[in-house]
Protein backbone atom coordinates (compact mmCIF):
# COMPACT_ATOMS: atom_id res chain seq x y z
CA UNK A 1 0.00 0.00 0.00
CA UNK A 2 1.15 3.72 -1.02
CA UNK A 3 2.14 5.64 2.15
CA UNK A 4 0.38 8.58 1.41
CA UNK A 5 -2.58 5.91 1.47
CA UNK A 6 -1.85 5.38 4.70
CA UNK A 7 -1.40 9.04 6.25
CA UNK A 8 -4.74 9.55 4.82
CA UNK A 9 -6.37 7.00 6.83
CA UNK A 10 -4.23 7.92 10.11
CA UNK A 11 -5.48 11.41 9.42
CA UNK A 12 -9.06 10.11 9.16
CA UNK A 13 -9.05 9.16 13.03
CA UNK A 14 -8.99 12.78 14.17
CA UNK A 15 -11.26 14.16 11.96
CA UNK A 16 -13.95 12.46 14.02
CA UNK A 17 -14.96 15.03 17.23
CA UNK A 18 -15.66 13.59 20.73
CA UNK A 19 -16.18 15.45 24.07
CA UNK A 20 -14.93 13.78 27.10
CA UNK A 21 -16.13 14.96 30.69
CA UNK A 22 -15.82 13.95 34.23
CA UNK A 23 -18.43 14.81 36.80
CA UNK A 24 -16.98 13.99 40.83
CA UNK A 25 -19.61 13.24 43.60
CA UNK A 26 -19.07 14.66 46.91
CA UNK A 27 -20.64 14.30 49.92
CA UNK A 28 -22.17 17.37 51.63
CA UNK A 29 -23.07 16.48 55.46
CA UNK A 30 -25.25 18.70 57.55
CA UNK A 31 -23.54 18.10 60.80
CA UNK A 32 -19.95 16.49 61.91
CA UNK A 33 -21.87 15.06 64.59
CA UNK A 34 -22.85 10.95 64.04
CA UNK A 35 -24.21 10.25 67.60
CA UNK A 36 -27.71 10.58 66.28
CA UNK A 37 -26.96 8.36 62.76
CA UNK A 38 -25.77 5.95 64.72
CA UNK A 39 -28.61 5.32 67.40
CA UNK A 40 -30.78 3.70 64.52
CA UNK A 41 -34.23 5.46 66.22
CA UNK A 42 -37.17 4.29 65.46
CA UNK A 43 -39.54 6.40 63.85
CA UNK A 44 -42.71 4.18 63.76
CA UNK A 45 -42.37 1.83 66.74
CA UNK A 46 -45.71 0.52 66.10
CA UNK A 47 -44.91 -1.09 62.76
CA UNK A 48 -42.02 -2.37 64.40
CA UNK A 49 -44.03 -3.91 66.87
CA UNK A 50 -46.92 -5.77 64.33
CA UNK A 51 -43.94 -7.37 62.20
CA UNK A 52 -42.22 -8.50 65.48
CA UNK A 53 -46.04 -10.10 65.89
CA UNK A 54 -45.75 -11.05 61.83
CA UNK A 55 -42.75 -13.06 62.62
CA UNK A 56 -43.64 -14.85 65.88
CA UNK A 57 -41.95 -13.50 68.06
CA UNK A 58 -44.95 -12.85 70.71
CA UNK A 59 -45.40 -16.55 71.15
CA UNK A 60 -44.88 -17.30 74.50
CA UNK A 61 -42.00 -19.44 75.82
CA UNK A 62 -39.60 -20.15 78.50
CA UNK A 63 -36.36 -18.33 77.59
CA UNK A 64 -34.69 -18.73 80.74
CA UNK A 65 -30.89 -19.29 80.60
CA UNK A 66 -29.21 -22.05 82.44
CA UNK A 67 -26.51 -20.83 85.16
CA UNK A 68 -25.61 -24.28 86.70
CA UNK A 69 -25.71 -28.07 86.00
CA UNK A 70 -25.32 -31.01 88.00
CA UNK A 71 -24.30 -34.41 86.25
CA UNK A 72 -24.49 -38.03 88.43
CA UNK A 73 -22.75 -40.67 86.43
CA UNK A 74 -21.52 -44.05 87.55
CA UNK A 75 -17.90 -44.77 86.54
CA UNK A 76 -16.91 -48.52 86.25
CA UNK A 77 -13.12 -49.55 85.52
CA UNK A 78 -12.07 -52.15 82.75
CA UNK A 79 -9.66 -54.13 84.86
CA UNK A 80 -9.02 -57.03 82.57
CA UNK A 81 -8.46 -57.92 78.38
CA UNK A 82 -9.40 -61.46 76.89
CA UNK A 83 -7.91 -62.57 73.96
CA UNK A 84 -9.21 -64.90 71.06
CA UNK A 85 -6.85 -67.69 72.40
CA UNK A 86 -9.14 -68.00 75.27
CA UNK A 87 -6.23 -66.22 77.98
CA UNK A 88 -7.02 -63.29 79.69
CA UNK A 89 -4.63 -60.63 81.32
CA UNK A 90 -5.34 -58.22 84.17
CA UNK A 91 -5.19 -54.79 82.11
CA UNK A 92 -2.29 -52.62 83.13
CA UNK A 93 -3.12 -48.80 82.12
CA UNK A 94 0.91 -48.30 81.97
CA UNK A 95 0.60 -49.91 78.23
CA UNK A 96 -1.78 -48.28 76.24
CA UNK A 97 -4.20 -50.74 74.90
CA UNK A 98 -3.25 -50.64 71.00
CA UNK A 99 -0.22 -51.49 71.82
CA UNK A 100 -0.85 -54.73 74.28
CA UNK A 101 -3.37 -56.13 71.35
CA UNK A 102 -1.75 -55.34 68.13
CA UNK A 103 2.13 -56.33 69.38
CA UNK A 104 3.70 -59.30 68.10
CA UNK A 105 6.93 -60.76 68.44
CA UNK A 106 9.92 -59.32 66.99
CA UNK A 107 12.80 -61.59 64.90
CA UNK A 108 14.39 -63.40 64.28
CA UNK A 109 15.98 -62.05 61.21
CA UNK A 110 20.05 -60.86 60.11
CA UNK A 111 19.04 -57.08 60.81
CA UNK A 112 17.74 -58.01 64.34
CA UNK A 113 20.31 -60.13 65.31
CA UNK A 114 23.46 -58.12 63.72
CA UNK A 115 21.47 -55.09 66.13
CA UNK A 116 21.65 -56.97 69.20
CA UNK A 117 25.16 -58.20 68.53
CA UNK A 118 26.60 -54.79 68.29
CA UNK A 119 24.44 -53.53 71.39
CA UNK A 120 26.12 -56.65 73.15
CA UNK A 121 29.70 -56.06 71.82
CA UNK A 122 29.37 -52.23 73.41
CA UNK A 123 28.18 -53.56 76.72
CA UNK A 124 31.49 -55.78 76.36
CA UNK A 125 33.68 -52.43 75.60
CA UNK A 126 31.66 -50.92 78.71
CA UNK A 127 33.28 -53.75 80.97
CA UNK A 128 36.66 -54.41 79.44
CA UNK A 129 35.80 -57.77 78.37
CA UNK A 130 36.39 -57.08 74.51
CA UNK A 131 39.19 -59.94 74.53
CA UNK A 132 36.22 -62.21 75.04
CA UNK A 133 34.51 -61.32 71.52
CA UNK A 134 36.13 -64.70 69.79
CA UNK A 135 34.37 -66.77 72.17
CA UNK A 136 30.78 -64.70 71.56
CA UNK A 137 31.41 -65.08 67.75
CA UNK A 138 32.22 -69.11 67.60
CA UNK A 139 28.94 -69.53 70.30
CA UNK A 140 26.66 -67.09 68.35
CA UNK A 141 27.70 -67.51 65.09
CA UNK A 142 25.59 -65.42 62.27
CA UNK A 143 23.54 -67.71 60.09
CA UNK A 144 21.13 -66.92 57.99
CA UNK A 145 19.72 -67.72 54.70
CA UNK A 146 19.30 -65.39 52.81
CA UNK A 147 17.25 -64.74 49.09
CA UNK A 148 19.06 -63.85 46.15
CA UNK A 149 17.17 -61.29 44.91
CA UNK A 150 17.83 -59.75 48.92
CA UNK A 151 20.69 -57.40 47.72
CA UNK A 152 20.34 -55.19 51.05
CA UNK A 153 20.33 -58.45 52.99
CA UNK A 154 23.25 -60.11 51.06
CA UNK A 155 25.25 -56.87 51.88
CA UNK A 156 24.14 -56.80 55.49
CA UNK A 157 25.07 -60.03 55.70
CA UNK A 158 28.36 -60.44 53.89
CA UNK A 159 29.79 -57.23 55.78
CA UNK A 160 29.18 -58.37 59.41
CA UNK A 161 29.52 -62.08 59.00
CA UNK A 162 32.83 -62.98 61.37
CA UNK A 163 32.57 -59.39 62.97
CA UNK A 164 29.12 -59.28 64.76
CA UNK A 165 27.56 -62.49 66.31
CA UNK A 166 24.13 -62.98 66.73
CA UNK A 167 22.89 -60.95 69.12
CA UNK A 168 19.03 -62.34 68.93
CA UNK A 169 20.33 -65.86 70.02
CA UNK A 170 22.14 -64.93 73.09
CA UNK A 171 18.82 -63.08 74.40
CA UNK A 172 17.06 -66.07 73.87
CA UNK A 173 19.77 -68.28 76.35
CA UNK A 174 19.77 -65.35 78.59
CA UNK A 175 15.65 -65.58 78.97
CA UNK A 176 15.40 -69.33 78.54
CA UNK A 177 16.17 -71.88 81.51
CA UNK A 178 15.91 -75.46 81.11
CA UNK A 179 15.08 -78.37 83.15
CA UNK A 180 14.35 -77.00 86.22
CA UNK A 181 17.49 -74.74 86.22
CA UNK A 182 17.12 -71.81 88.50
CA UNK A 183 19.69 -70.11 85.86
CA UNK A 184 19.59 -69.47 81.95
CA UNK A 185 21.50 -70.94 79.10
CA UNK A 186 23.45 -67.98 79.01
CA UNK A 187 25.08 -68.20 82.76
CA UNK A 188 25.12 -72.12 82.34
CA UNK A 189 27.29 -71.34 79.35
CA UNK A 190 29.67 -68.70 81.50
CA UNK A 191 29.47 -71.20 83.88
CA UNK A 192 31.13 -74.16 81.96
CA UNK A 193 33.50 -72.06 80.63
CA UNK A 194 36.79 -72.49 82.01
CA UNK A 195 38.88 -69.86 80.13
CA UNK A 196 37.06 -67.28 81.44
CA UNK A 197 38.47 -66.05 85.11
CA UNK A 198 35.31 -65.90 87.80
CA UNK A 199 35.27 -61.79 87.99
CA UNK A 200 34.84 -61.74 84.23
CA UNK A 201 32.26 -64.51 84.86
CA UNK A 202 30.04 -61.85 87.38
CA UNK A 203 30.51 -59.11 84.96
CA UNK A 204 29.25 -61.47 81.62
CA UNK A 205 26.37 -62.43 83.94
CA UNK A 206 25.46 -58.73 85.16
CA UNK A 207 25.91 -58.39 81.17
CA UNK A 208 23.32 -60.32 80.39
CA UNK A 209 20.98 -58.78 82.68
CA UNK A 210 21.25 -55.68 81.55
CA UNK A 211 20.88 -56.66 77.63
CA UNK A 212 17.51 -58.25 78.64
CA UNK A 213 16.55 -55.38 79.92
CA UNK A 214 17.60 -52.89 76.95
CA UNK A 215 15.58 -55.26 74.71
CA UNK A 216 12.31 -54.92 76.85
CA UNK A 217 13.18 -51.56 77.26
CA UNK A 218 13.43 -50.93 73.21
CA UNK A 219 10.76 -53.16 71.88
CA UNK A 220 7.52 -53.87 72.88
CA UNK A 221 6.07 -57.85 72.74
CA UNK A 222 3.93 -60.39 74.33
CA UNK A 223 6.10 -62.65 76.62
CA UNK A 224 4.29 -65.67 75.00
CA UNK A 225 4.74 -65.68 71.06
CA UNK A 226 0.89 -67.62 71.54
CA UNK A 227 -0.55 -64.28 72.86
CA UNK A 228 -2.16 -62.65 69.92
CA UNK A 229 -5.04 -61.08 69.14
CA UNK A 230 -5.14 -61.66 65.36
CA UNK A 231 -7.28 -63.58 63.66
CA UNK A 232 -5.72 -64.81 60.79
CA UNK A 233 -9.25 -66.48 58.75
CA UNK A 234 -10.87 -62.92 59.09
CA UNK A 235 -8.00 -60.53 58.99
CA UNK A 236 -8.69 -58.48 62.05
CA UNK A 237 -7.85 -58.23 65.61
CA UNK A 238 -10.46 -59.47 68.62
CA UNK A 239 -10.05 -58.68 72.12
CA UNK A 240 -12.78 -57.86 75.12
CA UNK A 241 -12.07 -56.25 78.11
CA UNK A 242 -14.34 -56.06 81.04
CA UNK A 243 -15.28 -55.12 84.64
CA UNK A 244 -14.34 -56.95 87.68
CA UNK A 245 -16.21 -59.63 88.74
CA UNK A 246 -18.39 -58.64 91.67
CA UNK A 247 -21.82 -60.34 93.60
CA UNK A 248 -23.69 -56.63 93.65
CA UNK A 249 -22.73 -55.59 90.63
CA UNK A 250 -22.74 -57.10 87.53
CA UNK A 251 -19.66 -57.75 85.22
CA UNK A 252 -19.76 -55.26 82.32
CA UNK A 253 -18.01 -56.98 78.99
CA UNK A 254 -17.24 -54.70 75.94
CA UNK A 255 -15.94 -57.13 73.20
CA UNK A 256 -14.13 -55.73 69.54
CA UNK A 257 -14.60 -58.17 66.84
CA UNK A 258 -13.70 -56.18 63.91
CA UNK A 259 -10.66 -53.95 65.20
CA UNK A 260 -8.16 -53.18 61.68
CA UNK A 261 -8.41 -49.90 61.69
CA UNK A 262 -5.19 -49.04 63.38
CA UNK A 263 -6.85 -46.56 65.85
CA UNK A 264 -8.99 -48.21 68.90
CA UNK A 265 -11.51 -45.91 70.17
CA UNK A 266 -15.33 -45.97 71.44
CA UNK A 267 -16.94 -47.44 68.34
CA UNK A 268 -14.47 -50.44 68.06
CA UNK A 269 -16.22 -51.88 71.11
CA UNK A 270 -19.77 -53.51 71.58
CA UNK A 271 -21.64 -54.88 74.66
CA UNK A 272 -22.12 -57.69 75.39
CA UNK A 273 -22.81 -58.81 79.14
CA UNK A 274 -23.45 -62.68 77.87
CA UNK A 275 -19.57 -62.94 77.83
CA UNK A 276 -17.98 -63.35 81.30
CA UNK A 277 -13.53 -63.33 81.52
CA UNK A 278 -12.65 -64.87 84.62
CA UNK A 279 -8.73 -64.11 85.50
CA UNK A 280 -6.97 -67.22 86.89
CA UNK A 281 -6.35 -65.31 90.12
CA UNK A 282 -8.67 -63.37 90.98
CA UNK A 283 -7.77 -60.16 93.16
CA UNK A 284 -9.99 -58.58 95.42
CA UNK A 285 -11.13 -55.45 94.25
CA UNK A 286 -13.45 -52.06 95.29
CA UNK A 287 -16.51 -51.77 94.30
CA UNK A 288 -16.07 -51.37 90.39
CA UNK A 289 -19.03 -48.88 90.14
CA UNK A 290 -18.78 -45.48 91.78
CA UNK A 291 -21.20 -42.83 91.46
CA UNK A 292 -19.78 -39.55 90.64
CA UNK A 293 -20.98 -36.03 91.24
CA UNK A 294 -20.18 -32.85 88.99
CA UNK A 295 -20.95 -29.43 89.21
CA UNK A 296 -20.66 -27.32 85.52
CA UNK A 297 -22.03 -23.83 84.36
CA UNK A 298 -23.05 -24.28 81.04
CA UNK A 299 -21.16 -22.21 78.09
CA UNK A 300 -23.11 -21.78 75.00
CA UNK A 301 -22.46 -23.46 71.96
CA UNK A 302 -20.86 -21.30 69.19
CA UNK A 303 -19.58 -22.11 65.40
CA UNK A 304 -18.16 -20.18 62.43
CA UNK A 305 -20.69 -18.55 60.98
CA UNK A 306 -23.02 -18.46 63.97
CA UNK A 307 -25.50 -15.05 63.73
CA UNK A 308 -24.26 -12.89 66.08
CA UNK A 309 -27.00 -11.81 68.52
CA UNK A 310 -25.43 -8.28 69.06
CA UNK A 311 -27.53 -5.63 66.34
CA UNK A 312 -24.43 -3.80 65.57
CA UNK A 313 -21.58 -6.35 65.62
CA UNK A 314 -20.31 -7.58 62.29
CA UNK A 315 -20.28 -11.01 61.55
CA UNK A 316 -17.95 -12.85 59.14
CA UNK A 317 -18.64 -14.73 56.51
CA UNK A 318 -17.21 -18.21 56.43
CA UNK A 319 -20.22 -19.92 56.26
CA UNK A 320 -23.00 -19.15 54.00
CA UNK A 321 -26.18 -20.95 55.07
CA UNK A 322 -28.01 -19.16 51.88
CA UNK A 323 -25.76 -21.52 49.64
CA UNK A 324 -27.72 -24.60 51.37
CA UNK A 325 -29.34 -27.10 48.48
CA UNK A 326 -31.75 -28.98 49.32
CA UNK A 327 -35.33 -29.38 49.02
CA UNK A 328 -38.60 -30.00 50.31
CA UNK A 329 -37.50 -33.51 50.97
CA UNK A 330 -34.26 -32.89 52.48
CA UNK A 331 -34.75 -32.99 55.99
CA UNK A 332 -31.16 -33.26 56.93
CA UNK A 333 -30.14 -29.98 55.59
CA UNK A 334 -33.46 -28.35 56.63
CA UNK A 335 -32.81 -29.13 59.90
CA UNK A 336 -29.25 -28.29 59.59
CA UNK A 337 -30.47 -24.48 58.56
CA UNK A 338 -33.12 -24.57 61.09
CA UNK A 339 -30.50 -24.90 63.73
CA UNK A 340 -28.37 -22.49 62.50
CA UNK A 341 -30.13 -19.51 61.79
CA UNK A 342 -32.80 -20.39 64.52
CA UNK A 343 -32.14 -22.08 67.75
CA UNK A 344 -28.45 -21.74 67.83
CA UNK A 345 -28.22 -19.87 70.57
CA UNK A 346 -30.50 -22.36 72.84
CA UNK A 347 -27.83 -24.92 73.31
CA UNK A 348 -25.00 -24.88 75.47
CA UNK A 349 -22.36 -27.52 76.35
CA UNK A 350 -21.16 -28.89 79.59
CA UNK A 351 -17.71 -30.64 79.64
CA UNK A 352 -17.28 -33.64 81.77
CA UNK A 353 -13.38 -34.63 82.65
CA UNK A 354 -13.42 -38.58 82.00
CA UNK A 355 -10.57 -40.63 83.33
CA UNK A 356 -9.25 -43.18 80.66
CA UNK A 357 -10.09 -46.72 81.36
CA UNK A 358 -13.32 -46.05 82.34
CA UNK A 359 -17.24 -46.86 81.19
CA UNK A 360 -19.35 -44.38 82.41
CA UNK A 361 -22.97 -43.99 82.57
CA UNK A 362 -24.62 -40.77 82.77
CA UNK A 363 -28.19 -41.36 84.80
CA UNK A 364 -29.02 -37.56 84.79
CA UNK A 365 -28.69 -34.21 84.22
CA UNK A 366 -29.59 -31.67 86.49
CA UNK A 367 -30.20 -27.89 85.11
CA UNK A 368 -30.81 -24.25 86.79
CA UNK A 369 -32.29 -21.42 85.06
CA UNK A 370 -31.93 -17.53 85.98
CA UNK A 371 -35.96 -18.49 87.52
CA UNK A 372 -34.71 -20.53 90.16
CA UNK A 373 -36.30 -23.64 88.36
CA UNK A 374 -35.18 -27.15 88.34
CA UNK A 375 -35.11 -29.68 85.06
CA UNK A 376 -34.41 -32.97 85.19
CA UNK A 377 -33.02 -34.59 81.84
CA UNK A 378 -32.96 -38.00 81.71
CA UNK A 379 -30.73 -39.97 79.09
CA UNK A 380 -32.09 -40.13 75.36
CA UNK A 381 -34.41 -43.72 75.00
CA UNK A 382 -34.97 -43.83 78.86
CA UNK A 383 -38.56 -44.09 78.09
CA UNK A 384 -40.82 -47.11 78.00
CA UNK A 385 -42.87 -45.34 74.57
CA UNK A 386 -39.24 -45.34 72.65
CA UNK A 387 -38.24 -49.09 73.55
CA UNK A 388 -39.01 -50.14 70.25
CA UNK A 389 -37.86 -46.97 68.17
CA UNK A 390 -34.64 -45.73 70.43
CA UNK A 391 -32.23 -43.69 69.11
CA UNK A 392 -28.72 -42.59 70.48
CA UNK A 393 -24.89 -41.76 69.49
CA UNK A 394 -21.71 -42.66 71.47
CA UNK A 395 -23.08 -45.16 72.99
CA UNK A 396 -22.35 -48.42 72.28
CA UNK A 397 -24.50 -51.34 70.24
CA UNK A 398 -26.14 -54.30 72.55
CA UNK A 399 -24.93 -56.98 71.46
CA UNK A 400 -27.76 -59.85 71.40
CA UNK A 401 -29.94 -57.61 73.42
CA UNK A 402 -28.56 -58.92 76.27
CA UNK A 403 -29.79 -56.17 78.43
CA UNK A 404 -31.57 -52.96 78.18
CA UNK A 405 -29.59 -50.87 79.64
CA UNK A 406 -26.90 -48.98 76.89
CA UNK A 407 -26.31 -45.72 78.25
CA UNK A 408 -22.34 -46.67 78.17
CA UNK A 409 -19.81 -44.52 77.20
CA UNK A 410 -16.16 -46.30 77.67
CA UNK A 411 -12.83 -43.82 77.35
CA UNK A 412 -10.95 -46.00 75.88
CA UNK A 413 -7.38 -45.84 76.92
CA UNK A 414 -6.09 -45.26 73.18
CA UNK A 415 -3.24 -43.28 71.48
CA UNK A 416 -3.70 -39.66 70.13
CA UNK A 417 -0.30 -39.72 67.75
CA UNK A 418 1.96 -42.60 66.63
CA UNK A 419 4.62 -42.42 64.12
CA UNK A 420 4.61 -45.39 61.65
CA UNK A 421 7.16 -46.93 60.06
CA UNK A 422 7.35 -47.45 56.14
CA UNK A 423 5.30 -50.87 55.59
CA UNK A 424 7.68 -53.99 56.40
CA UNK A 425 4.90 -56.25 54.72
CA UNK A 426 1.67 -55.35 52.42
CA UNK A 427 -0.42 -58.42 50.60
CA UNK A 428 -3.08 -57.38 48.29
CA UNK A 429 -6.10 -59.20 48.70
CA UNK A 430 -7.85 -59.57 45.10
CA UNK A 431 -10.69 -61.57 43.08
CA UNK A 432 -9.77 -62.97 39.36
CA UNK A 433 -12.76 -63.75 38.53
CA UNK A 434 -11.46 -64.84 34.97
CA UNK A 435 -9.48 -67.47 37.06
CA UNK A 436 -12.25 -68.23 39.74
CA UNK A 437 -9.66 -67.56 42.60
CA UNK A 438 -8.72 -64.93 44.76
CA UNK A 439 -4.60 -64.12 44.68
CA UNK A 440 -2.83 -62.61 47.87
CA UNK A 441 -0.07 -60.26 46.20
CA UNK A 442 2.86 -59.70 48.03
CA UNK A 443 3.96 -56.30 47.09
CA UNK A 444 6.05 -55.39 50.11
CA UNK A 445 8.20 -58.56 51.81
CA UNK A 446 10.37 -58.11 54.61
CA UNK A 447 14.23 -58.26 53.99
CA UNK A 448 16.85 -59.37 56.45
CA UNK A 449 18.47 -56.21 56.23
CA UNK A 450 15.35 -54.88 58.29
CA UNK A 451 13.26 -53.09 55.77
CA UNK A 452 10.14 -53.90 53.16
CA UNK A 453 11.62 -54.65 49.59
CA UNK A 454 9.09 -55.11 46.49
CA UNK A 455 7.57 -58.03 45.91
CA UNK A 456 7.99 -57.67 42.76
CA UNK A 457 11.76 -57.80 42.42
CA UNK A 458 12.10 -61.00 44.89
CA UNK A 459 9.92 -62.47 42.50
CA UNK A 460 12.12 -62.62 39.72
CA UNK A 461 13.96 -65.72 38.44
CA UNK A 462 17.50 -65.90 36.60
CA UNK A 463 16.14 -68.76 34.42
CA UNK A 464 15.97 -68.99 30.99
CA UNK A 465 12.79 -69.55 29.19
CA UNK A 466 12.72 -73.27 27.23
CA UNK A 467 12.66 -73.14 23.59
CA UNK A 468 9.78 -74.47 22.06
CA UNK A 469 10.37 -76.69 19.15
CA UNK A 470 7.34 -77.69 17.11
CA UNK A 471 6.94 -81.40 15.48
CA UNK A 472 7.05 -81.46 11.74
CA UNK A 473 4.97 -78.48 10.24
CA UNK A 474 2.46 -77.74 13.08
CA UNK A 475 1.29 -74.28 12.96
CA UNK A 476 0.05 -74.44 16.75
CA UNK A 477 1.00 -75.35 19.70
CA UNK A 478 -0.88 -76.89 23.20
CA UNK A 479 -0.35 -75.20 25.77
CA UNK A 480 -1.08 -76.94 29.38
CA UNK A 481 -1.65 -74.14 31.54
CA UNK A 482 0.49 -70.42 32.27
CA UNK A 483 2.15 -69.26 35.49
CA UNK A 484 2.02 -66.07 37.62
CA UNK A 485 4.87 -64.31 39.51
CA UNK A 486 6.41 -66.37 42.61
CA UNK A 487 4.54 -63.28 44.70
CA UNK A 488 1.01 -63.95 43.29
CA UNK A 489 -0.12 -66.15 46.21
CA UNK A 490 -3.33 -68.55 44.93
CA UNK A 491 -6.14 -69.05 47.54
CA UNK A 492 -8.80 -71.23 45.90
CA UNK A 493 -12.39 -71.49 47.31
CA UNK A 494 -13.53 -75.14 49.24
CA UNK A 495 -16.63 -76.34 50.62
CA UNK A 496 -16.71 -75.62 54.60
CA UNK A 497 -16.75 -79.23 56.52
CA UNK A 498 -20.11 -80.10 57.01
CA UNK A 499 -21.98 -77.53 54.33
CA UNK A 500 -22.18 -78.42 50.83
CA UNK A 501 -23.19 -74.85 49.62
CA UNK A 502 -21.23 -72.22 51.49
CA UNK A 503 -17.28 -72.15 51.13
CA UNK A 504 -13.95 -70.58 52.10
CA UNK A 505 -10.37 -69.95 50.42
CA UNK A 506 -7.71 -71.63 51.08
CA UNK A 507 -4.51 -71.60 50.87
CA UNK A 508 -2.57 -73.11 48.02
CA UNK A 509 0.87 -72.77 45.93
CA UNK A 510 1.53 -72.76 42.05
CA UNK A 511 3.80 -75.45 40.79
CA UNK A 512 7.61 -74.60 41.14
CA UNK A 513 7.08 -71.53 43.01
CA UNK A 514 8.85 -70.23 46.28
CA UNK A 515 5.67 -69.67 47.91
CA UNK A 516 5.13 -66.68 50.70
CA UNK A 517 8.39 -64.67 52.01
CA UNK A 518 5.98 -62.86 54.65
CA UNK A 519 4.86 -63.11 57.80
CA UNK A 520 1.37 -62.47 56.77
CA UNK A 521 0.84 -65.40 54.96
CA UNK A 522 3.43 -68.01 56.58
CA UNK A 523 2.81 -67.55 60.22
CA UNK A 524 -0.13 -70.19 60.01
CA UNK A 525 0.83 -73.99 58.70
CA UNK A 526 -1.22 -75.52 56.11
CA UNK A 527 -4.59 -75.88 56.12
CA UNK A 528 -4.83 -71.68 56.19
CA UNK A 529 -8.33 -70.73 55.31
CA UNK A 530 -9.61 -67.23 55.10
CA UNK A 531 -13.18 -66.47 55.38
CA UNK A 532 -14.65 -66.30 51.61
CA UNK A 533 -16.68 -62.78 52.91
CA UNK A 534 -13.50 -61.40 54.30
CA UNK A 535 -12.13 -60.32 50.70
CA UNK A 536 -14.90 -57.98 48.76
CA UNK A 537 -15.20 -57.83 45.26
CA UNK A 538 -13.33 -54.57 45.65
CA UNK A 539 -10.17 -56.51 47.85
CA UNK A 540 -7.94 -55.29 50.95
CA UNK A 541 -4.77 -54.51 51.35
CA UNK A 542 -3.13 -56.02 55.20
CA UNK A 543 0.37 -54.08 55.79
CA UNK A 544 2.60 -54.80 58.89
CA UNK A 545 4.82 -51.61 60.01
CA UNK A 546 6.62 -50.81 63.04
CA UNK A 547 5.12 -48.03 65.29
CA UNK A 548 6.06 -45.99 67.74
CA UNK A 549 4.16 -43.96 70.25
CA UNK A 550 4.91 -41.85 74.01
CA UNK A 551 2.43 -42.45 76.76
CA UNK A 552 0.97 -41.12 79.14
CA UNK A 553 4.14 -41.74 81.63
CA UNK A 554 6.59 -40.53 79.63
CA UNK A 555 7.55 -44.31 78.71
CA UNK A 556 8.21 -45.03 74.68
CA UNK A 557 6.58 -48.12 73.38
CA UNK A 558 7.83 -49.47 69.65
CA UNK A 559 5.99 -52.46 68.36
CA UNK A 560 4.73 -53.96 65.04
CA UNK A 561 0.99 -53.46 64.05
CA UNK A 562 -0.98 -54.48 61.75
CA UNK A 563 -4.22 -52.51 59.81
CA UNK A 564 -6.42 -53.66 57.04
CA UNK A 565 -7.57 -51.02 54.27
CA UNK A 566 -9.97 -51.46 50.95
CA UNK A 567 -8.34 -52.17 47.99
CA UNK A 568 -8.11 -51.07 44.44
CA UNK A 569 -10.61 -53.91 42.58
CA UNK A 570 -10.30 -56.78 40.94
CA UNK A 571 -7.38 -58.29 39.44
CA UNK A 572 -6.12 -60.60 36.16
CA UNK A 573 -3.31 -62.87 36.26
CA UNK A 574 -3.64 -64.31 33.29
CA UNK A 575 -3.99 -68.14 34.39
CA UNK A 576 -5.22 -70.21 31.68
CA UNK A 577 -5.17 -74.19 31.20
CA UNK A 578 -5.60 -76.41 28.34
CA UNK A 579 -4.92 -73.45 25.27
CA UNK A 580 -4.36 -73.65 21.79
CA UNK A 581 -1.59 -71.38 20.69
CA UNK A 582 -0.33 -69.88 17.64
CA UNK A 583 3.22 -70.75 16.96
Amino acid sequence: MPEFVLSNLLLAEYRIPSITGYNRLEASPRTADFNRSLKAEIRDPLWMLTRQWQFGEFQGEDAASPVTAQILAGHTIMDRVSFPTGKSFLHDENIPLEVKVERERIGPDLFTAVQMGRYFIKLLKSQVLYSLKPKFLEKYELNYLIDENDTEGQQLYYSTKGKVFDGYKLYLDAITKEGGSTTSKFEDWVNSEASIVNPDKDKLKTLGISFREWFTRTYNQPEDATDSAWIPSQLEYQFAVASPQQAEYPQKTLVADQYYEGHLDWFSFDLNNRKQISLTAEIPAPPSVKEHLSSFIPSPVSFKGMPNPRYWALEENQTDFGKIDTSTTGLLHLLFAEFGLIYSNDWFMLPYPLQINTLCEIKGIVVTDVFGLHTLVRPAGRGPESNWQRWAIFQHTNKNNSSADTNLFYLAPSLTKSLEGEPLEKVNYLRDEMANMVWAVENTVPSQAGKGVSGNEMALKDQPEIAFTPAGVAKIKYVLGTTVPDNWIPFIPVHMEGSDTEIRLQRARMPGAKGALGVLLTEKPAPYFINEEEVPRAGIAVQRAFQRTRWLNGKTFLWIGRYKQAGRGEGHSNLKFDQIEDI
